[in-house]
């Protein structure tokens, strides 16, 4: 049987470039192409998919816009199209009318992600290249507020259902928790070097799923701000992610793939649909029932593929990888050892987060019922279990739990230490195994403790042990804290392979913007760096290039002031790639700067000319007072290394042009 159906498809002229569902469940969607016209469908409600069409209610483009798209959505009511544009605009569209009711300029550079509040239409959340939120009113026709933390473009957008929290993900690897009333940073997630590509709240549980470009998905608690589970990475990147079953399972969408999760039980993969779809535009679950898919076949083309639910494997009993599940799931968090005992702490298998409430039941009828067997009995659901098939009004559950939990008694007692998997019913008398044999080896820890504390005292934890520790003997000892010498120049470099790890992947974009001339793209980028090292990249990569000039000059004076911040370094190298850049700068804009200058002593009625002397004069400004720190001071009079030429060079040179100037003046 297909359980992914194409339900229809949608000749366009241009090459479809975005698609939206409506987020309010009326199976609309919109969709732009090359020409940045607007279109608007919808999904016709039909008991017998073969029978489904696709409507347009205006027969053909909704509207066309001036500036090139680069986000659309629905507003709540679907009275109004909103989207975001590559120079950071954003346009409110009156569907009824069909006509732009607003722009509004804040962003610095193209929008990448909106969001909506609910039940809210005036307030509007756009995420962009430049790194920063916004939070848009419609109303007033301004910017509420600006969240900056992220270090690259935000890549992904999502509100709360309660309308309380906002999770960002970005192009560096990290997710944000804020709270929107008080504009307050709450968590940072940032598990994954691999740039986030979608996020979603629990519809009822407070946690959020995120998905990366490493094919993995993690699964967050928003009490604790901790990890409860993740999948295995994934080859192929992930488009979407929708929550289904009431929050209880997830469903992640990829090229030729719908793959079904249990991410409270450790991320447990439960399924995997065969599609046809590809570059998937984006995806909608409808009322808890019916999957859609927006997606573009061809180069003109868009498609929408459905998949009833109903037909997709969501029991964790028959999951596709069960047989794989492993009882050392249960991973250590912690291991402490202090003067009185040894104690572990575990993280249950099955549910991480809230763990106790799985083994819950109510008595009913002098019968115990696992606290999910409402919600069965309710559907009408067959229950299984090794004895048998009961269903909601005949079983016997107490016999169902017990009795697997007295027949597998003595070989849970042999095998408790193995690798194996762990059945469900066995889980309750499991732990209740593993907290005896804690509570022994707790009482034996504290005699062993007492008897040999006087003659050895060994603080140890879990991520470093030295073994020449517990080597009494000076021979032995010796050979021993070579093998420490080893392990610590193994884990530095580990630290430094993570650190120029972490140095590509912000490189990664600022080059692919530079080598395809979108210049102003990667300025902005690195006018939001702070860290030297990777500072001292981008602007060595800016100054060996043939492409120098070609930066704004209204962006120079922002460069040079990140040029500051290596000159300020203690490393050499950073400040020597701070004073290239900045001579470079001075080189390339002198005879300007000159020129300008002396000719703006003749005329100083025209505008453009005075706009452009205040450009030149924030770089003069900043040039001036590279020359002036300290630090390029010392430098100089240190004389010793080769640098010192070029930063004596520099000062001379530019205390010459200021000297000029002044004459001029």
């Amino acid at each position: 049987m297909n359980r992914n159906l194409k339900l229809g498809e949608i000749e366009n002229q241009q090459k479809i470039k975005l698609g939206r569902f409506s987020e309010t469940g009326t199976r609309f969607f919109t969709y732009v192409d090359d020409m940045n016209q607007i279109y608007i469908n919808k999904i016709e409600n039909s008991k017998n998919w073969l029978d489904v069409k696709l409507l347009n209610p205006f027969q053909h483009y909704f509207v066309q816009s001036q500036n090139e798209i680069s986000s659309i959505m629905f507003s709540s009511s679907e009275n109004e199209i909103i989207n975001g544009s590559s120079k950071g605009i954003i346009t409110f569209v009156d569907i009824s009318t069909q006509k732009i009711q607003q722009n509004i300029k804040g962003h610095l550079s193209s929008i990448t992600s909106l969001a909506i509040f609910p039940n809210k239409d005036n307030i509007v959340l756009s995420g962009a290249m430049d790194s920063q939120v916004k939070l848009w009113d419609s109303r007033s026709k301004t910017v509420g507020f600006t969240l900056r933390a992220h270090t690259l473009s935000i890549s992904a957008l999502v509100v709360s259902p309660d309308g309380k929290l906002l999770a960002s993900g970005s192009n560096d690897g990290s997710v944000k928790i804020w709270d929107i009333n008080q504009q307050r940073l709450m968590a940072t997630f940032s598990e994954s070097d691999s740039s986030i590509t979608c996020l979603q709240f629990n519809p009822l549980d407070k946690a959020i799923a995120t998905a990366s470009d490493d094919g993995c998905i993690r699964y967050w608690d928003l009490d604790k701000f901790n990890q409860i589970s993740q999948t295995k990475p994934d080859k192929q990147p992930i488009y979407s992610i929708r929550f289904c079953n009431e929050g209880k399972s997830l469903v992640s969408t990829q090229n030729f793939s719908l793959k079904c999760w249990d991410l409270e039980r450790d991320a447990l993969f439960l399924d995997n649909v065969e599609t046809q779809c590809k570059s998937i535009l984006d995806t909608y679950i409808f009322e808890d029932r019916e999957l859609f898919i927006l997606s573009t076949q061809n180069q003109t083309g868009l498609s929408v593929f459905g998949s009833k639910l109903q037909n997709m494997n969501f029991d964790s009993r028959y999951s596709l990888d069960r047989h794989k599940q492993r009882i050392n799931s249960e991973r250590i968090q912690s291991c402490e050892m202090n003067d009185q005992f040894l104690q572990r702490n575990s993280v249950n298998i099955l549910k991480p987060k809230n763990s106790q409430k799985i083994f819950q039941t109510n008595q009913v009828n002098g019968n115990y019922k696992p606290t999910n067997y409402n919600l069965i009995e309710e559907k009408g659901f067959q229950q299984y279990s090794n004895n048998g098939i009961s269903n909601g009004n005949g079983g016997n559950w107490n016999n169902v739990v017990n009795g697997n939990n007295l027949n597998n008694q003595n070989n849970m007692n042999n095998n408790v230490n193995m690798n194996k998997f762990v059945p469900t019913t066995q889980i309750p008398q499991m732990i209740a195994y593993e907290s005896v044999m804690q509570e022994e080896e707790i009482k034996d820890n504290q005699f062993i403790n007492q008897e040999n504390q006087s003659s050895l005292d060994l603080v140890t934890s879990q991520d470093e042990v030295n073994l020449s520790s517990f080597v009494i003997d000076d021979e032995n000892k010796i050979k021993f804290i070579q093998i420490d010498l080893i392990n610590e120049i193994e884990k530095d470099h580990n630290r430094v392979m993570q650190i120029l790890k972490q140095r590509i992947n912000y490189m990664k974009p600022i080059i692919y913007w530079w080598s395809n001339n979108n210049i102003k793209s990667a300025i902005n980028a690195i006018n939001q760096l702070m860290e030297p090292s990777i500072l001292f990249d981008a602007l060595s990569m800016c100054s060996q290039s043939c492409k120098f000039k070609s930066i704004p000059i209204e962006q120079m004076p922002q460069m040079l002031e990140k040029c500051k911040i290596l000159i300020e370094s203690k490393y050499l190298s950073h400040i020597k790639g701070g004073i290239l850049f900045s001579y470079k700068a001075f080189t390339i804009y002198r005879d300007d700067i000159i020129n300008i200058k002396g000719f703006n002593q003749m005329s100083k009625v025209d505008l453009i000319r005075e706009e452009r002397v205040s450009k030149y004069d924030k770089i003069v400004d900043q040039l001036k007072q590279i020359i002036q720190m300290s630090k390029l001071t010392k430098l100089i009079e240190r004389n010793k290394e080769e640098i010192s030429d070029l930063a004596k060079k520099f000062q001379i040179e530019m205390l010459g042009l200021l000297k000029r100037i002044n004459q001029q003046q």
